[in-house]
């Protein structure tokens, strides 16, 4: 019996400022597509320019769903866009339309995997114990990450002792379903709702950084600064600011370019050298989420989906956009489509060649299921380095612990515990110096 043929579908992803949104539009004007946002803050109403939604005369009459319906007193999970985003995509594909996902919240792509661990866990085998262990320790990550090693020491290697979301989740399916976590992982039938092709548009860091700046004056220059003081004033409708740190994880008060002027719009928008700091740090926070996106494809991304149909798009001068993007991704899609050989495109161009580790792609093909990787990972500590605590900094995985160990972060700690031990030997023969010429004073 012939395995049933899966619907197709096409994801473009990168890091913000790449061009993606330009790329959906051009394929969807291309393939008859219609546009599934997956960005997280575009999901909001009112707020078009800091969530940086592509301006409408420039989307070529292409439909946006999923984008500017959410009011910003309310809250949105990948349990919702799941739903919402396979509804959609069913509508199109019944449309003959064909659904292009495009957005900066990667994590949203697990709405496309076949999953046996439901978001919704079911309180009624919880013990009274365990009901008033988490409730009393929900934040007390130290707490959980040993509990958690009680019950499944080895899904308790795979999370970092601080990441308390994690541990408080892996705890809550064990008590849920009486079964280790790592176990259900392992089970998991972990194969793709769809056929799927992975775009990948990409731009060298030095070279996105510079845009990544430009992006946030054109932004104060397009009417920015009107979105802010808007939210600030629901901010303050919201009582947002009640509990302010724990509310500001979630809906739209966690979008780069509004938390960052709040000492500015506190001081009644007074003091100019206040927003310049915002604005400064809103550049400098972009830069770093443009760092982690590629740092999800390359860590989750890839191995959950075993490198296969993805294609990398280089980005990097805009000049060259024509051949290097929008050319390349309509050749890969058209034979995507027709079902004909994928394999014969690179799934790199030589220039970025070094970009996807064709030692670990052929690794991730001979595993079943990509979980066993990433349960695999062990904890190594750097003895050297400290996190927020104050306590020895934890890595999982050696690979991302050779990375540490490679960065300038643990290279400067490494210089100045150098320049310390210097200066306390040479304080000390100071001392036995002037201890000696006491002596002979004597």
């Amino acid at each position: 019996m012939e395995p049933v043929k899966k619907e197709k579908i096409v994801v473009i992803l990168g890091s913000t400022a790449t061009g993606k949104s330009d790329l959906s539009i051009q394929l969807a004007t291309h393939f008859n597509g219609e546009i599934i946002n997956s960005d997280s803050m575009q999901l909001y109403k009112n707020v078009d320019i800091v969530t940086n939604k592509h301006p409408i005369e420039e989307r070529n009459n292409i439909p946006h769903h999923l984008m500017d319906f959410l009011p910003l007193s309310e809250s949105y999970n990948l349990s919702l866009f799941e739903k919402d985003c396979n509804q959609k995509i069913k509508e199109l594909l019944g449309n003959s339309k064909l659904p292009i996902i495009v957005g900066g919240t990667h994590y949203y792509l697990q709405a496309l995997f076949n999953k046996t661990i439901s978001e919704e866990y079911s309180r009624d085998l919880w013990t009274e114990e365990e009901r008033n262990f988490l409730k009393e320790n929900q934040f007390n990550t130290q707490v959980l990450y040993d509990e958690l090693t009680k019950v499944d020491p080895v899904i308790a290697s795979k999370w970092h002792p601080n990441d308390q979301t994690k541990l408080y989740n892996m705890l809550k399916i064990y008590y849920s379903t009486k079964e280790k976590p790592s176990d259900i992982y392992l089970s998991q039938e972990f194969s793709m709702k769809y056929d799927v092709l992975f775009l990948w548009v990409y731009s060298k860091p030095e070279i996105l950084n510079k845009r990544l700046d430009n992006r946030v004056d054109g932004m104060f220059d397009k009417g920015a600064l009107e979105e802010v003081k808007y939210l600030y004033e629901k901010f303050k409708e919201y009582n947002i600011g009640e509990n302010r740190e724990e509310k500001m994880k979630s809906g739209i008060w966690q979008v780069i370019g509004f938390k960052e002027f709040l000492p500015w719009l506190e001081d009644d928008c007074q003091d100019q050298k206040k927003f310049d700091q915002g604005k400064e740090v809103m550049k400098i926070k972009t830069r770093q989420y443009a760092k982690s996106q590629v740092k999800w494809i390359k860590n989750t991304l890839v191995p959950d989906i075993k490198g296969k149909n993805l294609f990398v798009l280089n980005a990097s001068d805009l000049n060259e956009w024509k051949g290097k993007v929008e050319n390349r991704a309509i050749d890969i899609t058209q034979i995507f489509l027709k079902d004909l050989d994928i394999d014969k495109f690179e799934q790199t161009p030589e220039e970025l060649s070094d970009l996807l580790d064709k030692t670990k792609l052929e690794k991730f093909q001979s595993v079943k299921n990509p979980i066993e990787l990433k349960l695999n990972l062990a904890p190594f500590t750097c003895d050297n380095c400290t996190d927020k605590k104050g306590k020895p900094l934890v890595i999982i995985g050696q690979e991302k612990f050779k990375e540490h160990l490679n960065s300038n972060k643990h290279k400067h700690v490494l210089q100045y515990i150098a320049k310390k031990r210097k200066f306390e030997e040479w304080k000390k023969q100071q001392e036995e110096k002037e201890k000696e010429e006491g002596n002979v004073d004597i």
